[in-house]
């Protein structure tokens, strides 16, 4: 197998010692890692392949744990309005996507992720019904293609949500069991499919009930949308007709677990963080959103001071029209502090590996990716320091939380195999590929807006 030896950088490890080596190394056989540690200190003679990263930050590829590619398109519309009036915007634009369009934008969206030092995401993908093609068999084929370590949370809705949208749960166990079949646990192991039950007012208690069981019987996970806003509570009590509010739901009707990620939480009351907690139920933050659509944001102190697994994600790209999990390092810091007055709450850090080792555990990859340790997938970036904004770096990882943006990111391996080279991606032709999507987002939005009139 190849072995290539990263050299002369920054390693930070984010293992549980969280070991640094300043003039450190990262060699790769295969798609795994065999040694991390001082540049000096190699044990072995033979390398194919040597990349010299001097003044460079070398440490795993983040983990961006929500995103919603199949919106890609829909990047910058919508952007002073409340959430469901911008879901009411983007609606139309995925109902527009045809095969080629969609995987377009799954692919935009992966290249987007991947130059921002992304390695691993989960995409929330949801769309119409159609006999011309299965939606979810593009969004895999796209994973593919990508390289990148991808998750598909399919999502489905069984009432209240556009007409085509809406599945019955014996229609989305039938499509769940193919996935599972074809592509769970697929390209060795790189791509896995989830259950994405997509809005509680969308589903019934026998629904959710339902996802339940058939994420058991396949062996797959959980990940939704829990209680991004006020109105979510309240939006539950209306349609289940009763006080009851969205964790207290998931709870009786099974669906909280270590299998779970719950996305976008801002409203959660005591009573639920510890229903959270005692479910060992995964948390992943969206700070940039929150902001973004002015929903609000918790207190990330509780959630962090309980235990309960915590990661990060961007959102869609057309949520807050980026993919760059620096800015939603930063601003994670940045609310948990205002949050409660207090700028000790949360440290560049912990947010760090919130974005890394932790993320990966809060979907179920900790053991495989999230940290630079022998054996564990050969997932790593490497980021130019020698830059203004990172001049002083008194402090490396409050300067990457802080100063670091996505474009900084030089190199990006998943899998051992090398995506983007300096900044250029390794696998298509970045120029054309992207004249393509734009003439593809242009006919998709001129089609959305033929229907609206």
């Amino acid at each position: 197998m190849k072995r290539v030896l990263i050299e002369g950088g920054h390693v930070l490890t984010m293992n549980a010692a969280n070991d640094t080596f300043p003039n450190g190394c990262v060699l790769i056989e295969g798609d795994r890692i065999l040694y991390v540690g001082p540049s000096e200190g190699v044990p072995y003679a033979h390398v194919d392949e040597r990349i010299a990263v001097p003044s460079h930050a070398v440490l795993p590829g983040l983990v961006n744990g929500h995103t919603h590619l199949c919106m890609t398109f829909g990047r910058t519309l919508g952007t002073n309005v409340d959430l469901l009036s911008w879901l009411d915007l983007q609606i139309p634009i995925i109902r527009a996507l045809d095969e080629d369009a969609l995987y377009a934008a799954e692919m935009l969206g992966c290249i987007e992720n991947l130059k921002n030092g992304n390695t691993s995401l989960v995409e929330n993908m949801f769309a119409p019904r159609t006999a011309l093609h299965d939606p979810s068999e593009t969004v895999f084929c796209a994973l593919r293609d990508s390289g990148i370590r991808g998750t598909l949370a399919r999502a489905h809705e069984c009432r209240n949500f556009a007409e085509d949208f809406v599945e019955t749960m014996d229609q989305v166990s039938a499509e769940l069991t193919h996935l599972a079949g074809r592509w769970h646990h697929s390209t060795d192991e790189r791509l896995r499919l989830a259950c994405g039950p997509l809005l509680p007012w969308a589903m019934t208690e026998e629904a959710l009930r339902a996802t339940r069981a058939v994420a058991d019987r396949l062996g797959i996970g959980i990940h939704m949308h829990v209680a991004e806003s006020p109105d979510f509570n309240s939006h539950v009590a209306t349609h289940f007709g009763r006080p009851v509010r969205q964790i207290e739901l998931l709870h009786e009707t099974g669906c909280l677990g270590p299998d779970v990620q719950a996305t976008g939480v801002s409203d959660v009351s005591a009573e639920e963080l510890k229903l959270l907690a005692d479910t060992n139920t995964a948390v992943i933050f969206d700070p940039t959103t929150r902001l973004f659509w002015g929903t609000g944001f918790p207190s990330l102190q509780p959630f962090l001071e309980s235990g309960i697994p915590c990661g990060l994600s961007t959102n869609g790209p057309a949520a807050n029209c980026g993919q760059d999990l620096f800015e939603s390092m930063k601003y994670a810091c940045a609310t948990a502090k205002t949050a409660t007055n207090d700028p000790t709450t949360l440290s560049a850090s912990r947010a760090l590996r919130m974005a890394t080792i932790e993320g990966a555990r809060a979907i179920g990859l900790g053991d495989q990716t999230g940290s630079l340790e022998v054996g564990k997938r050969a997932d790593v970036i490497t980021m130019d320091l020698a830059q203004p904004h990172f001049t002083p770096a008194h402090d490396l990882e409050a300067a990457l939380v802080f100063c670091g943006r996505g474009s900084d990111v030089k190199n990006v391996f998943v899998d051992g195999r090398c995506l983007v080279r300096d900044r250029q991606i390794q696998f298509l032709d970045e120029s054309a590929f992207l004249r393509q999507a734009t003439s593809f987002a242009a006919q998709a939005l001129e089609r959305a807006l033929a229907t609206q009139h």
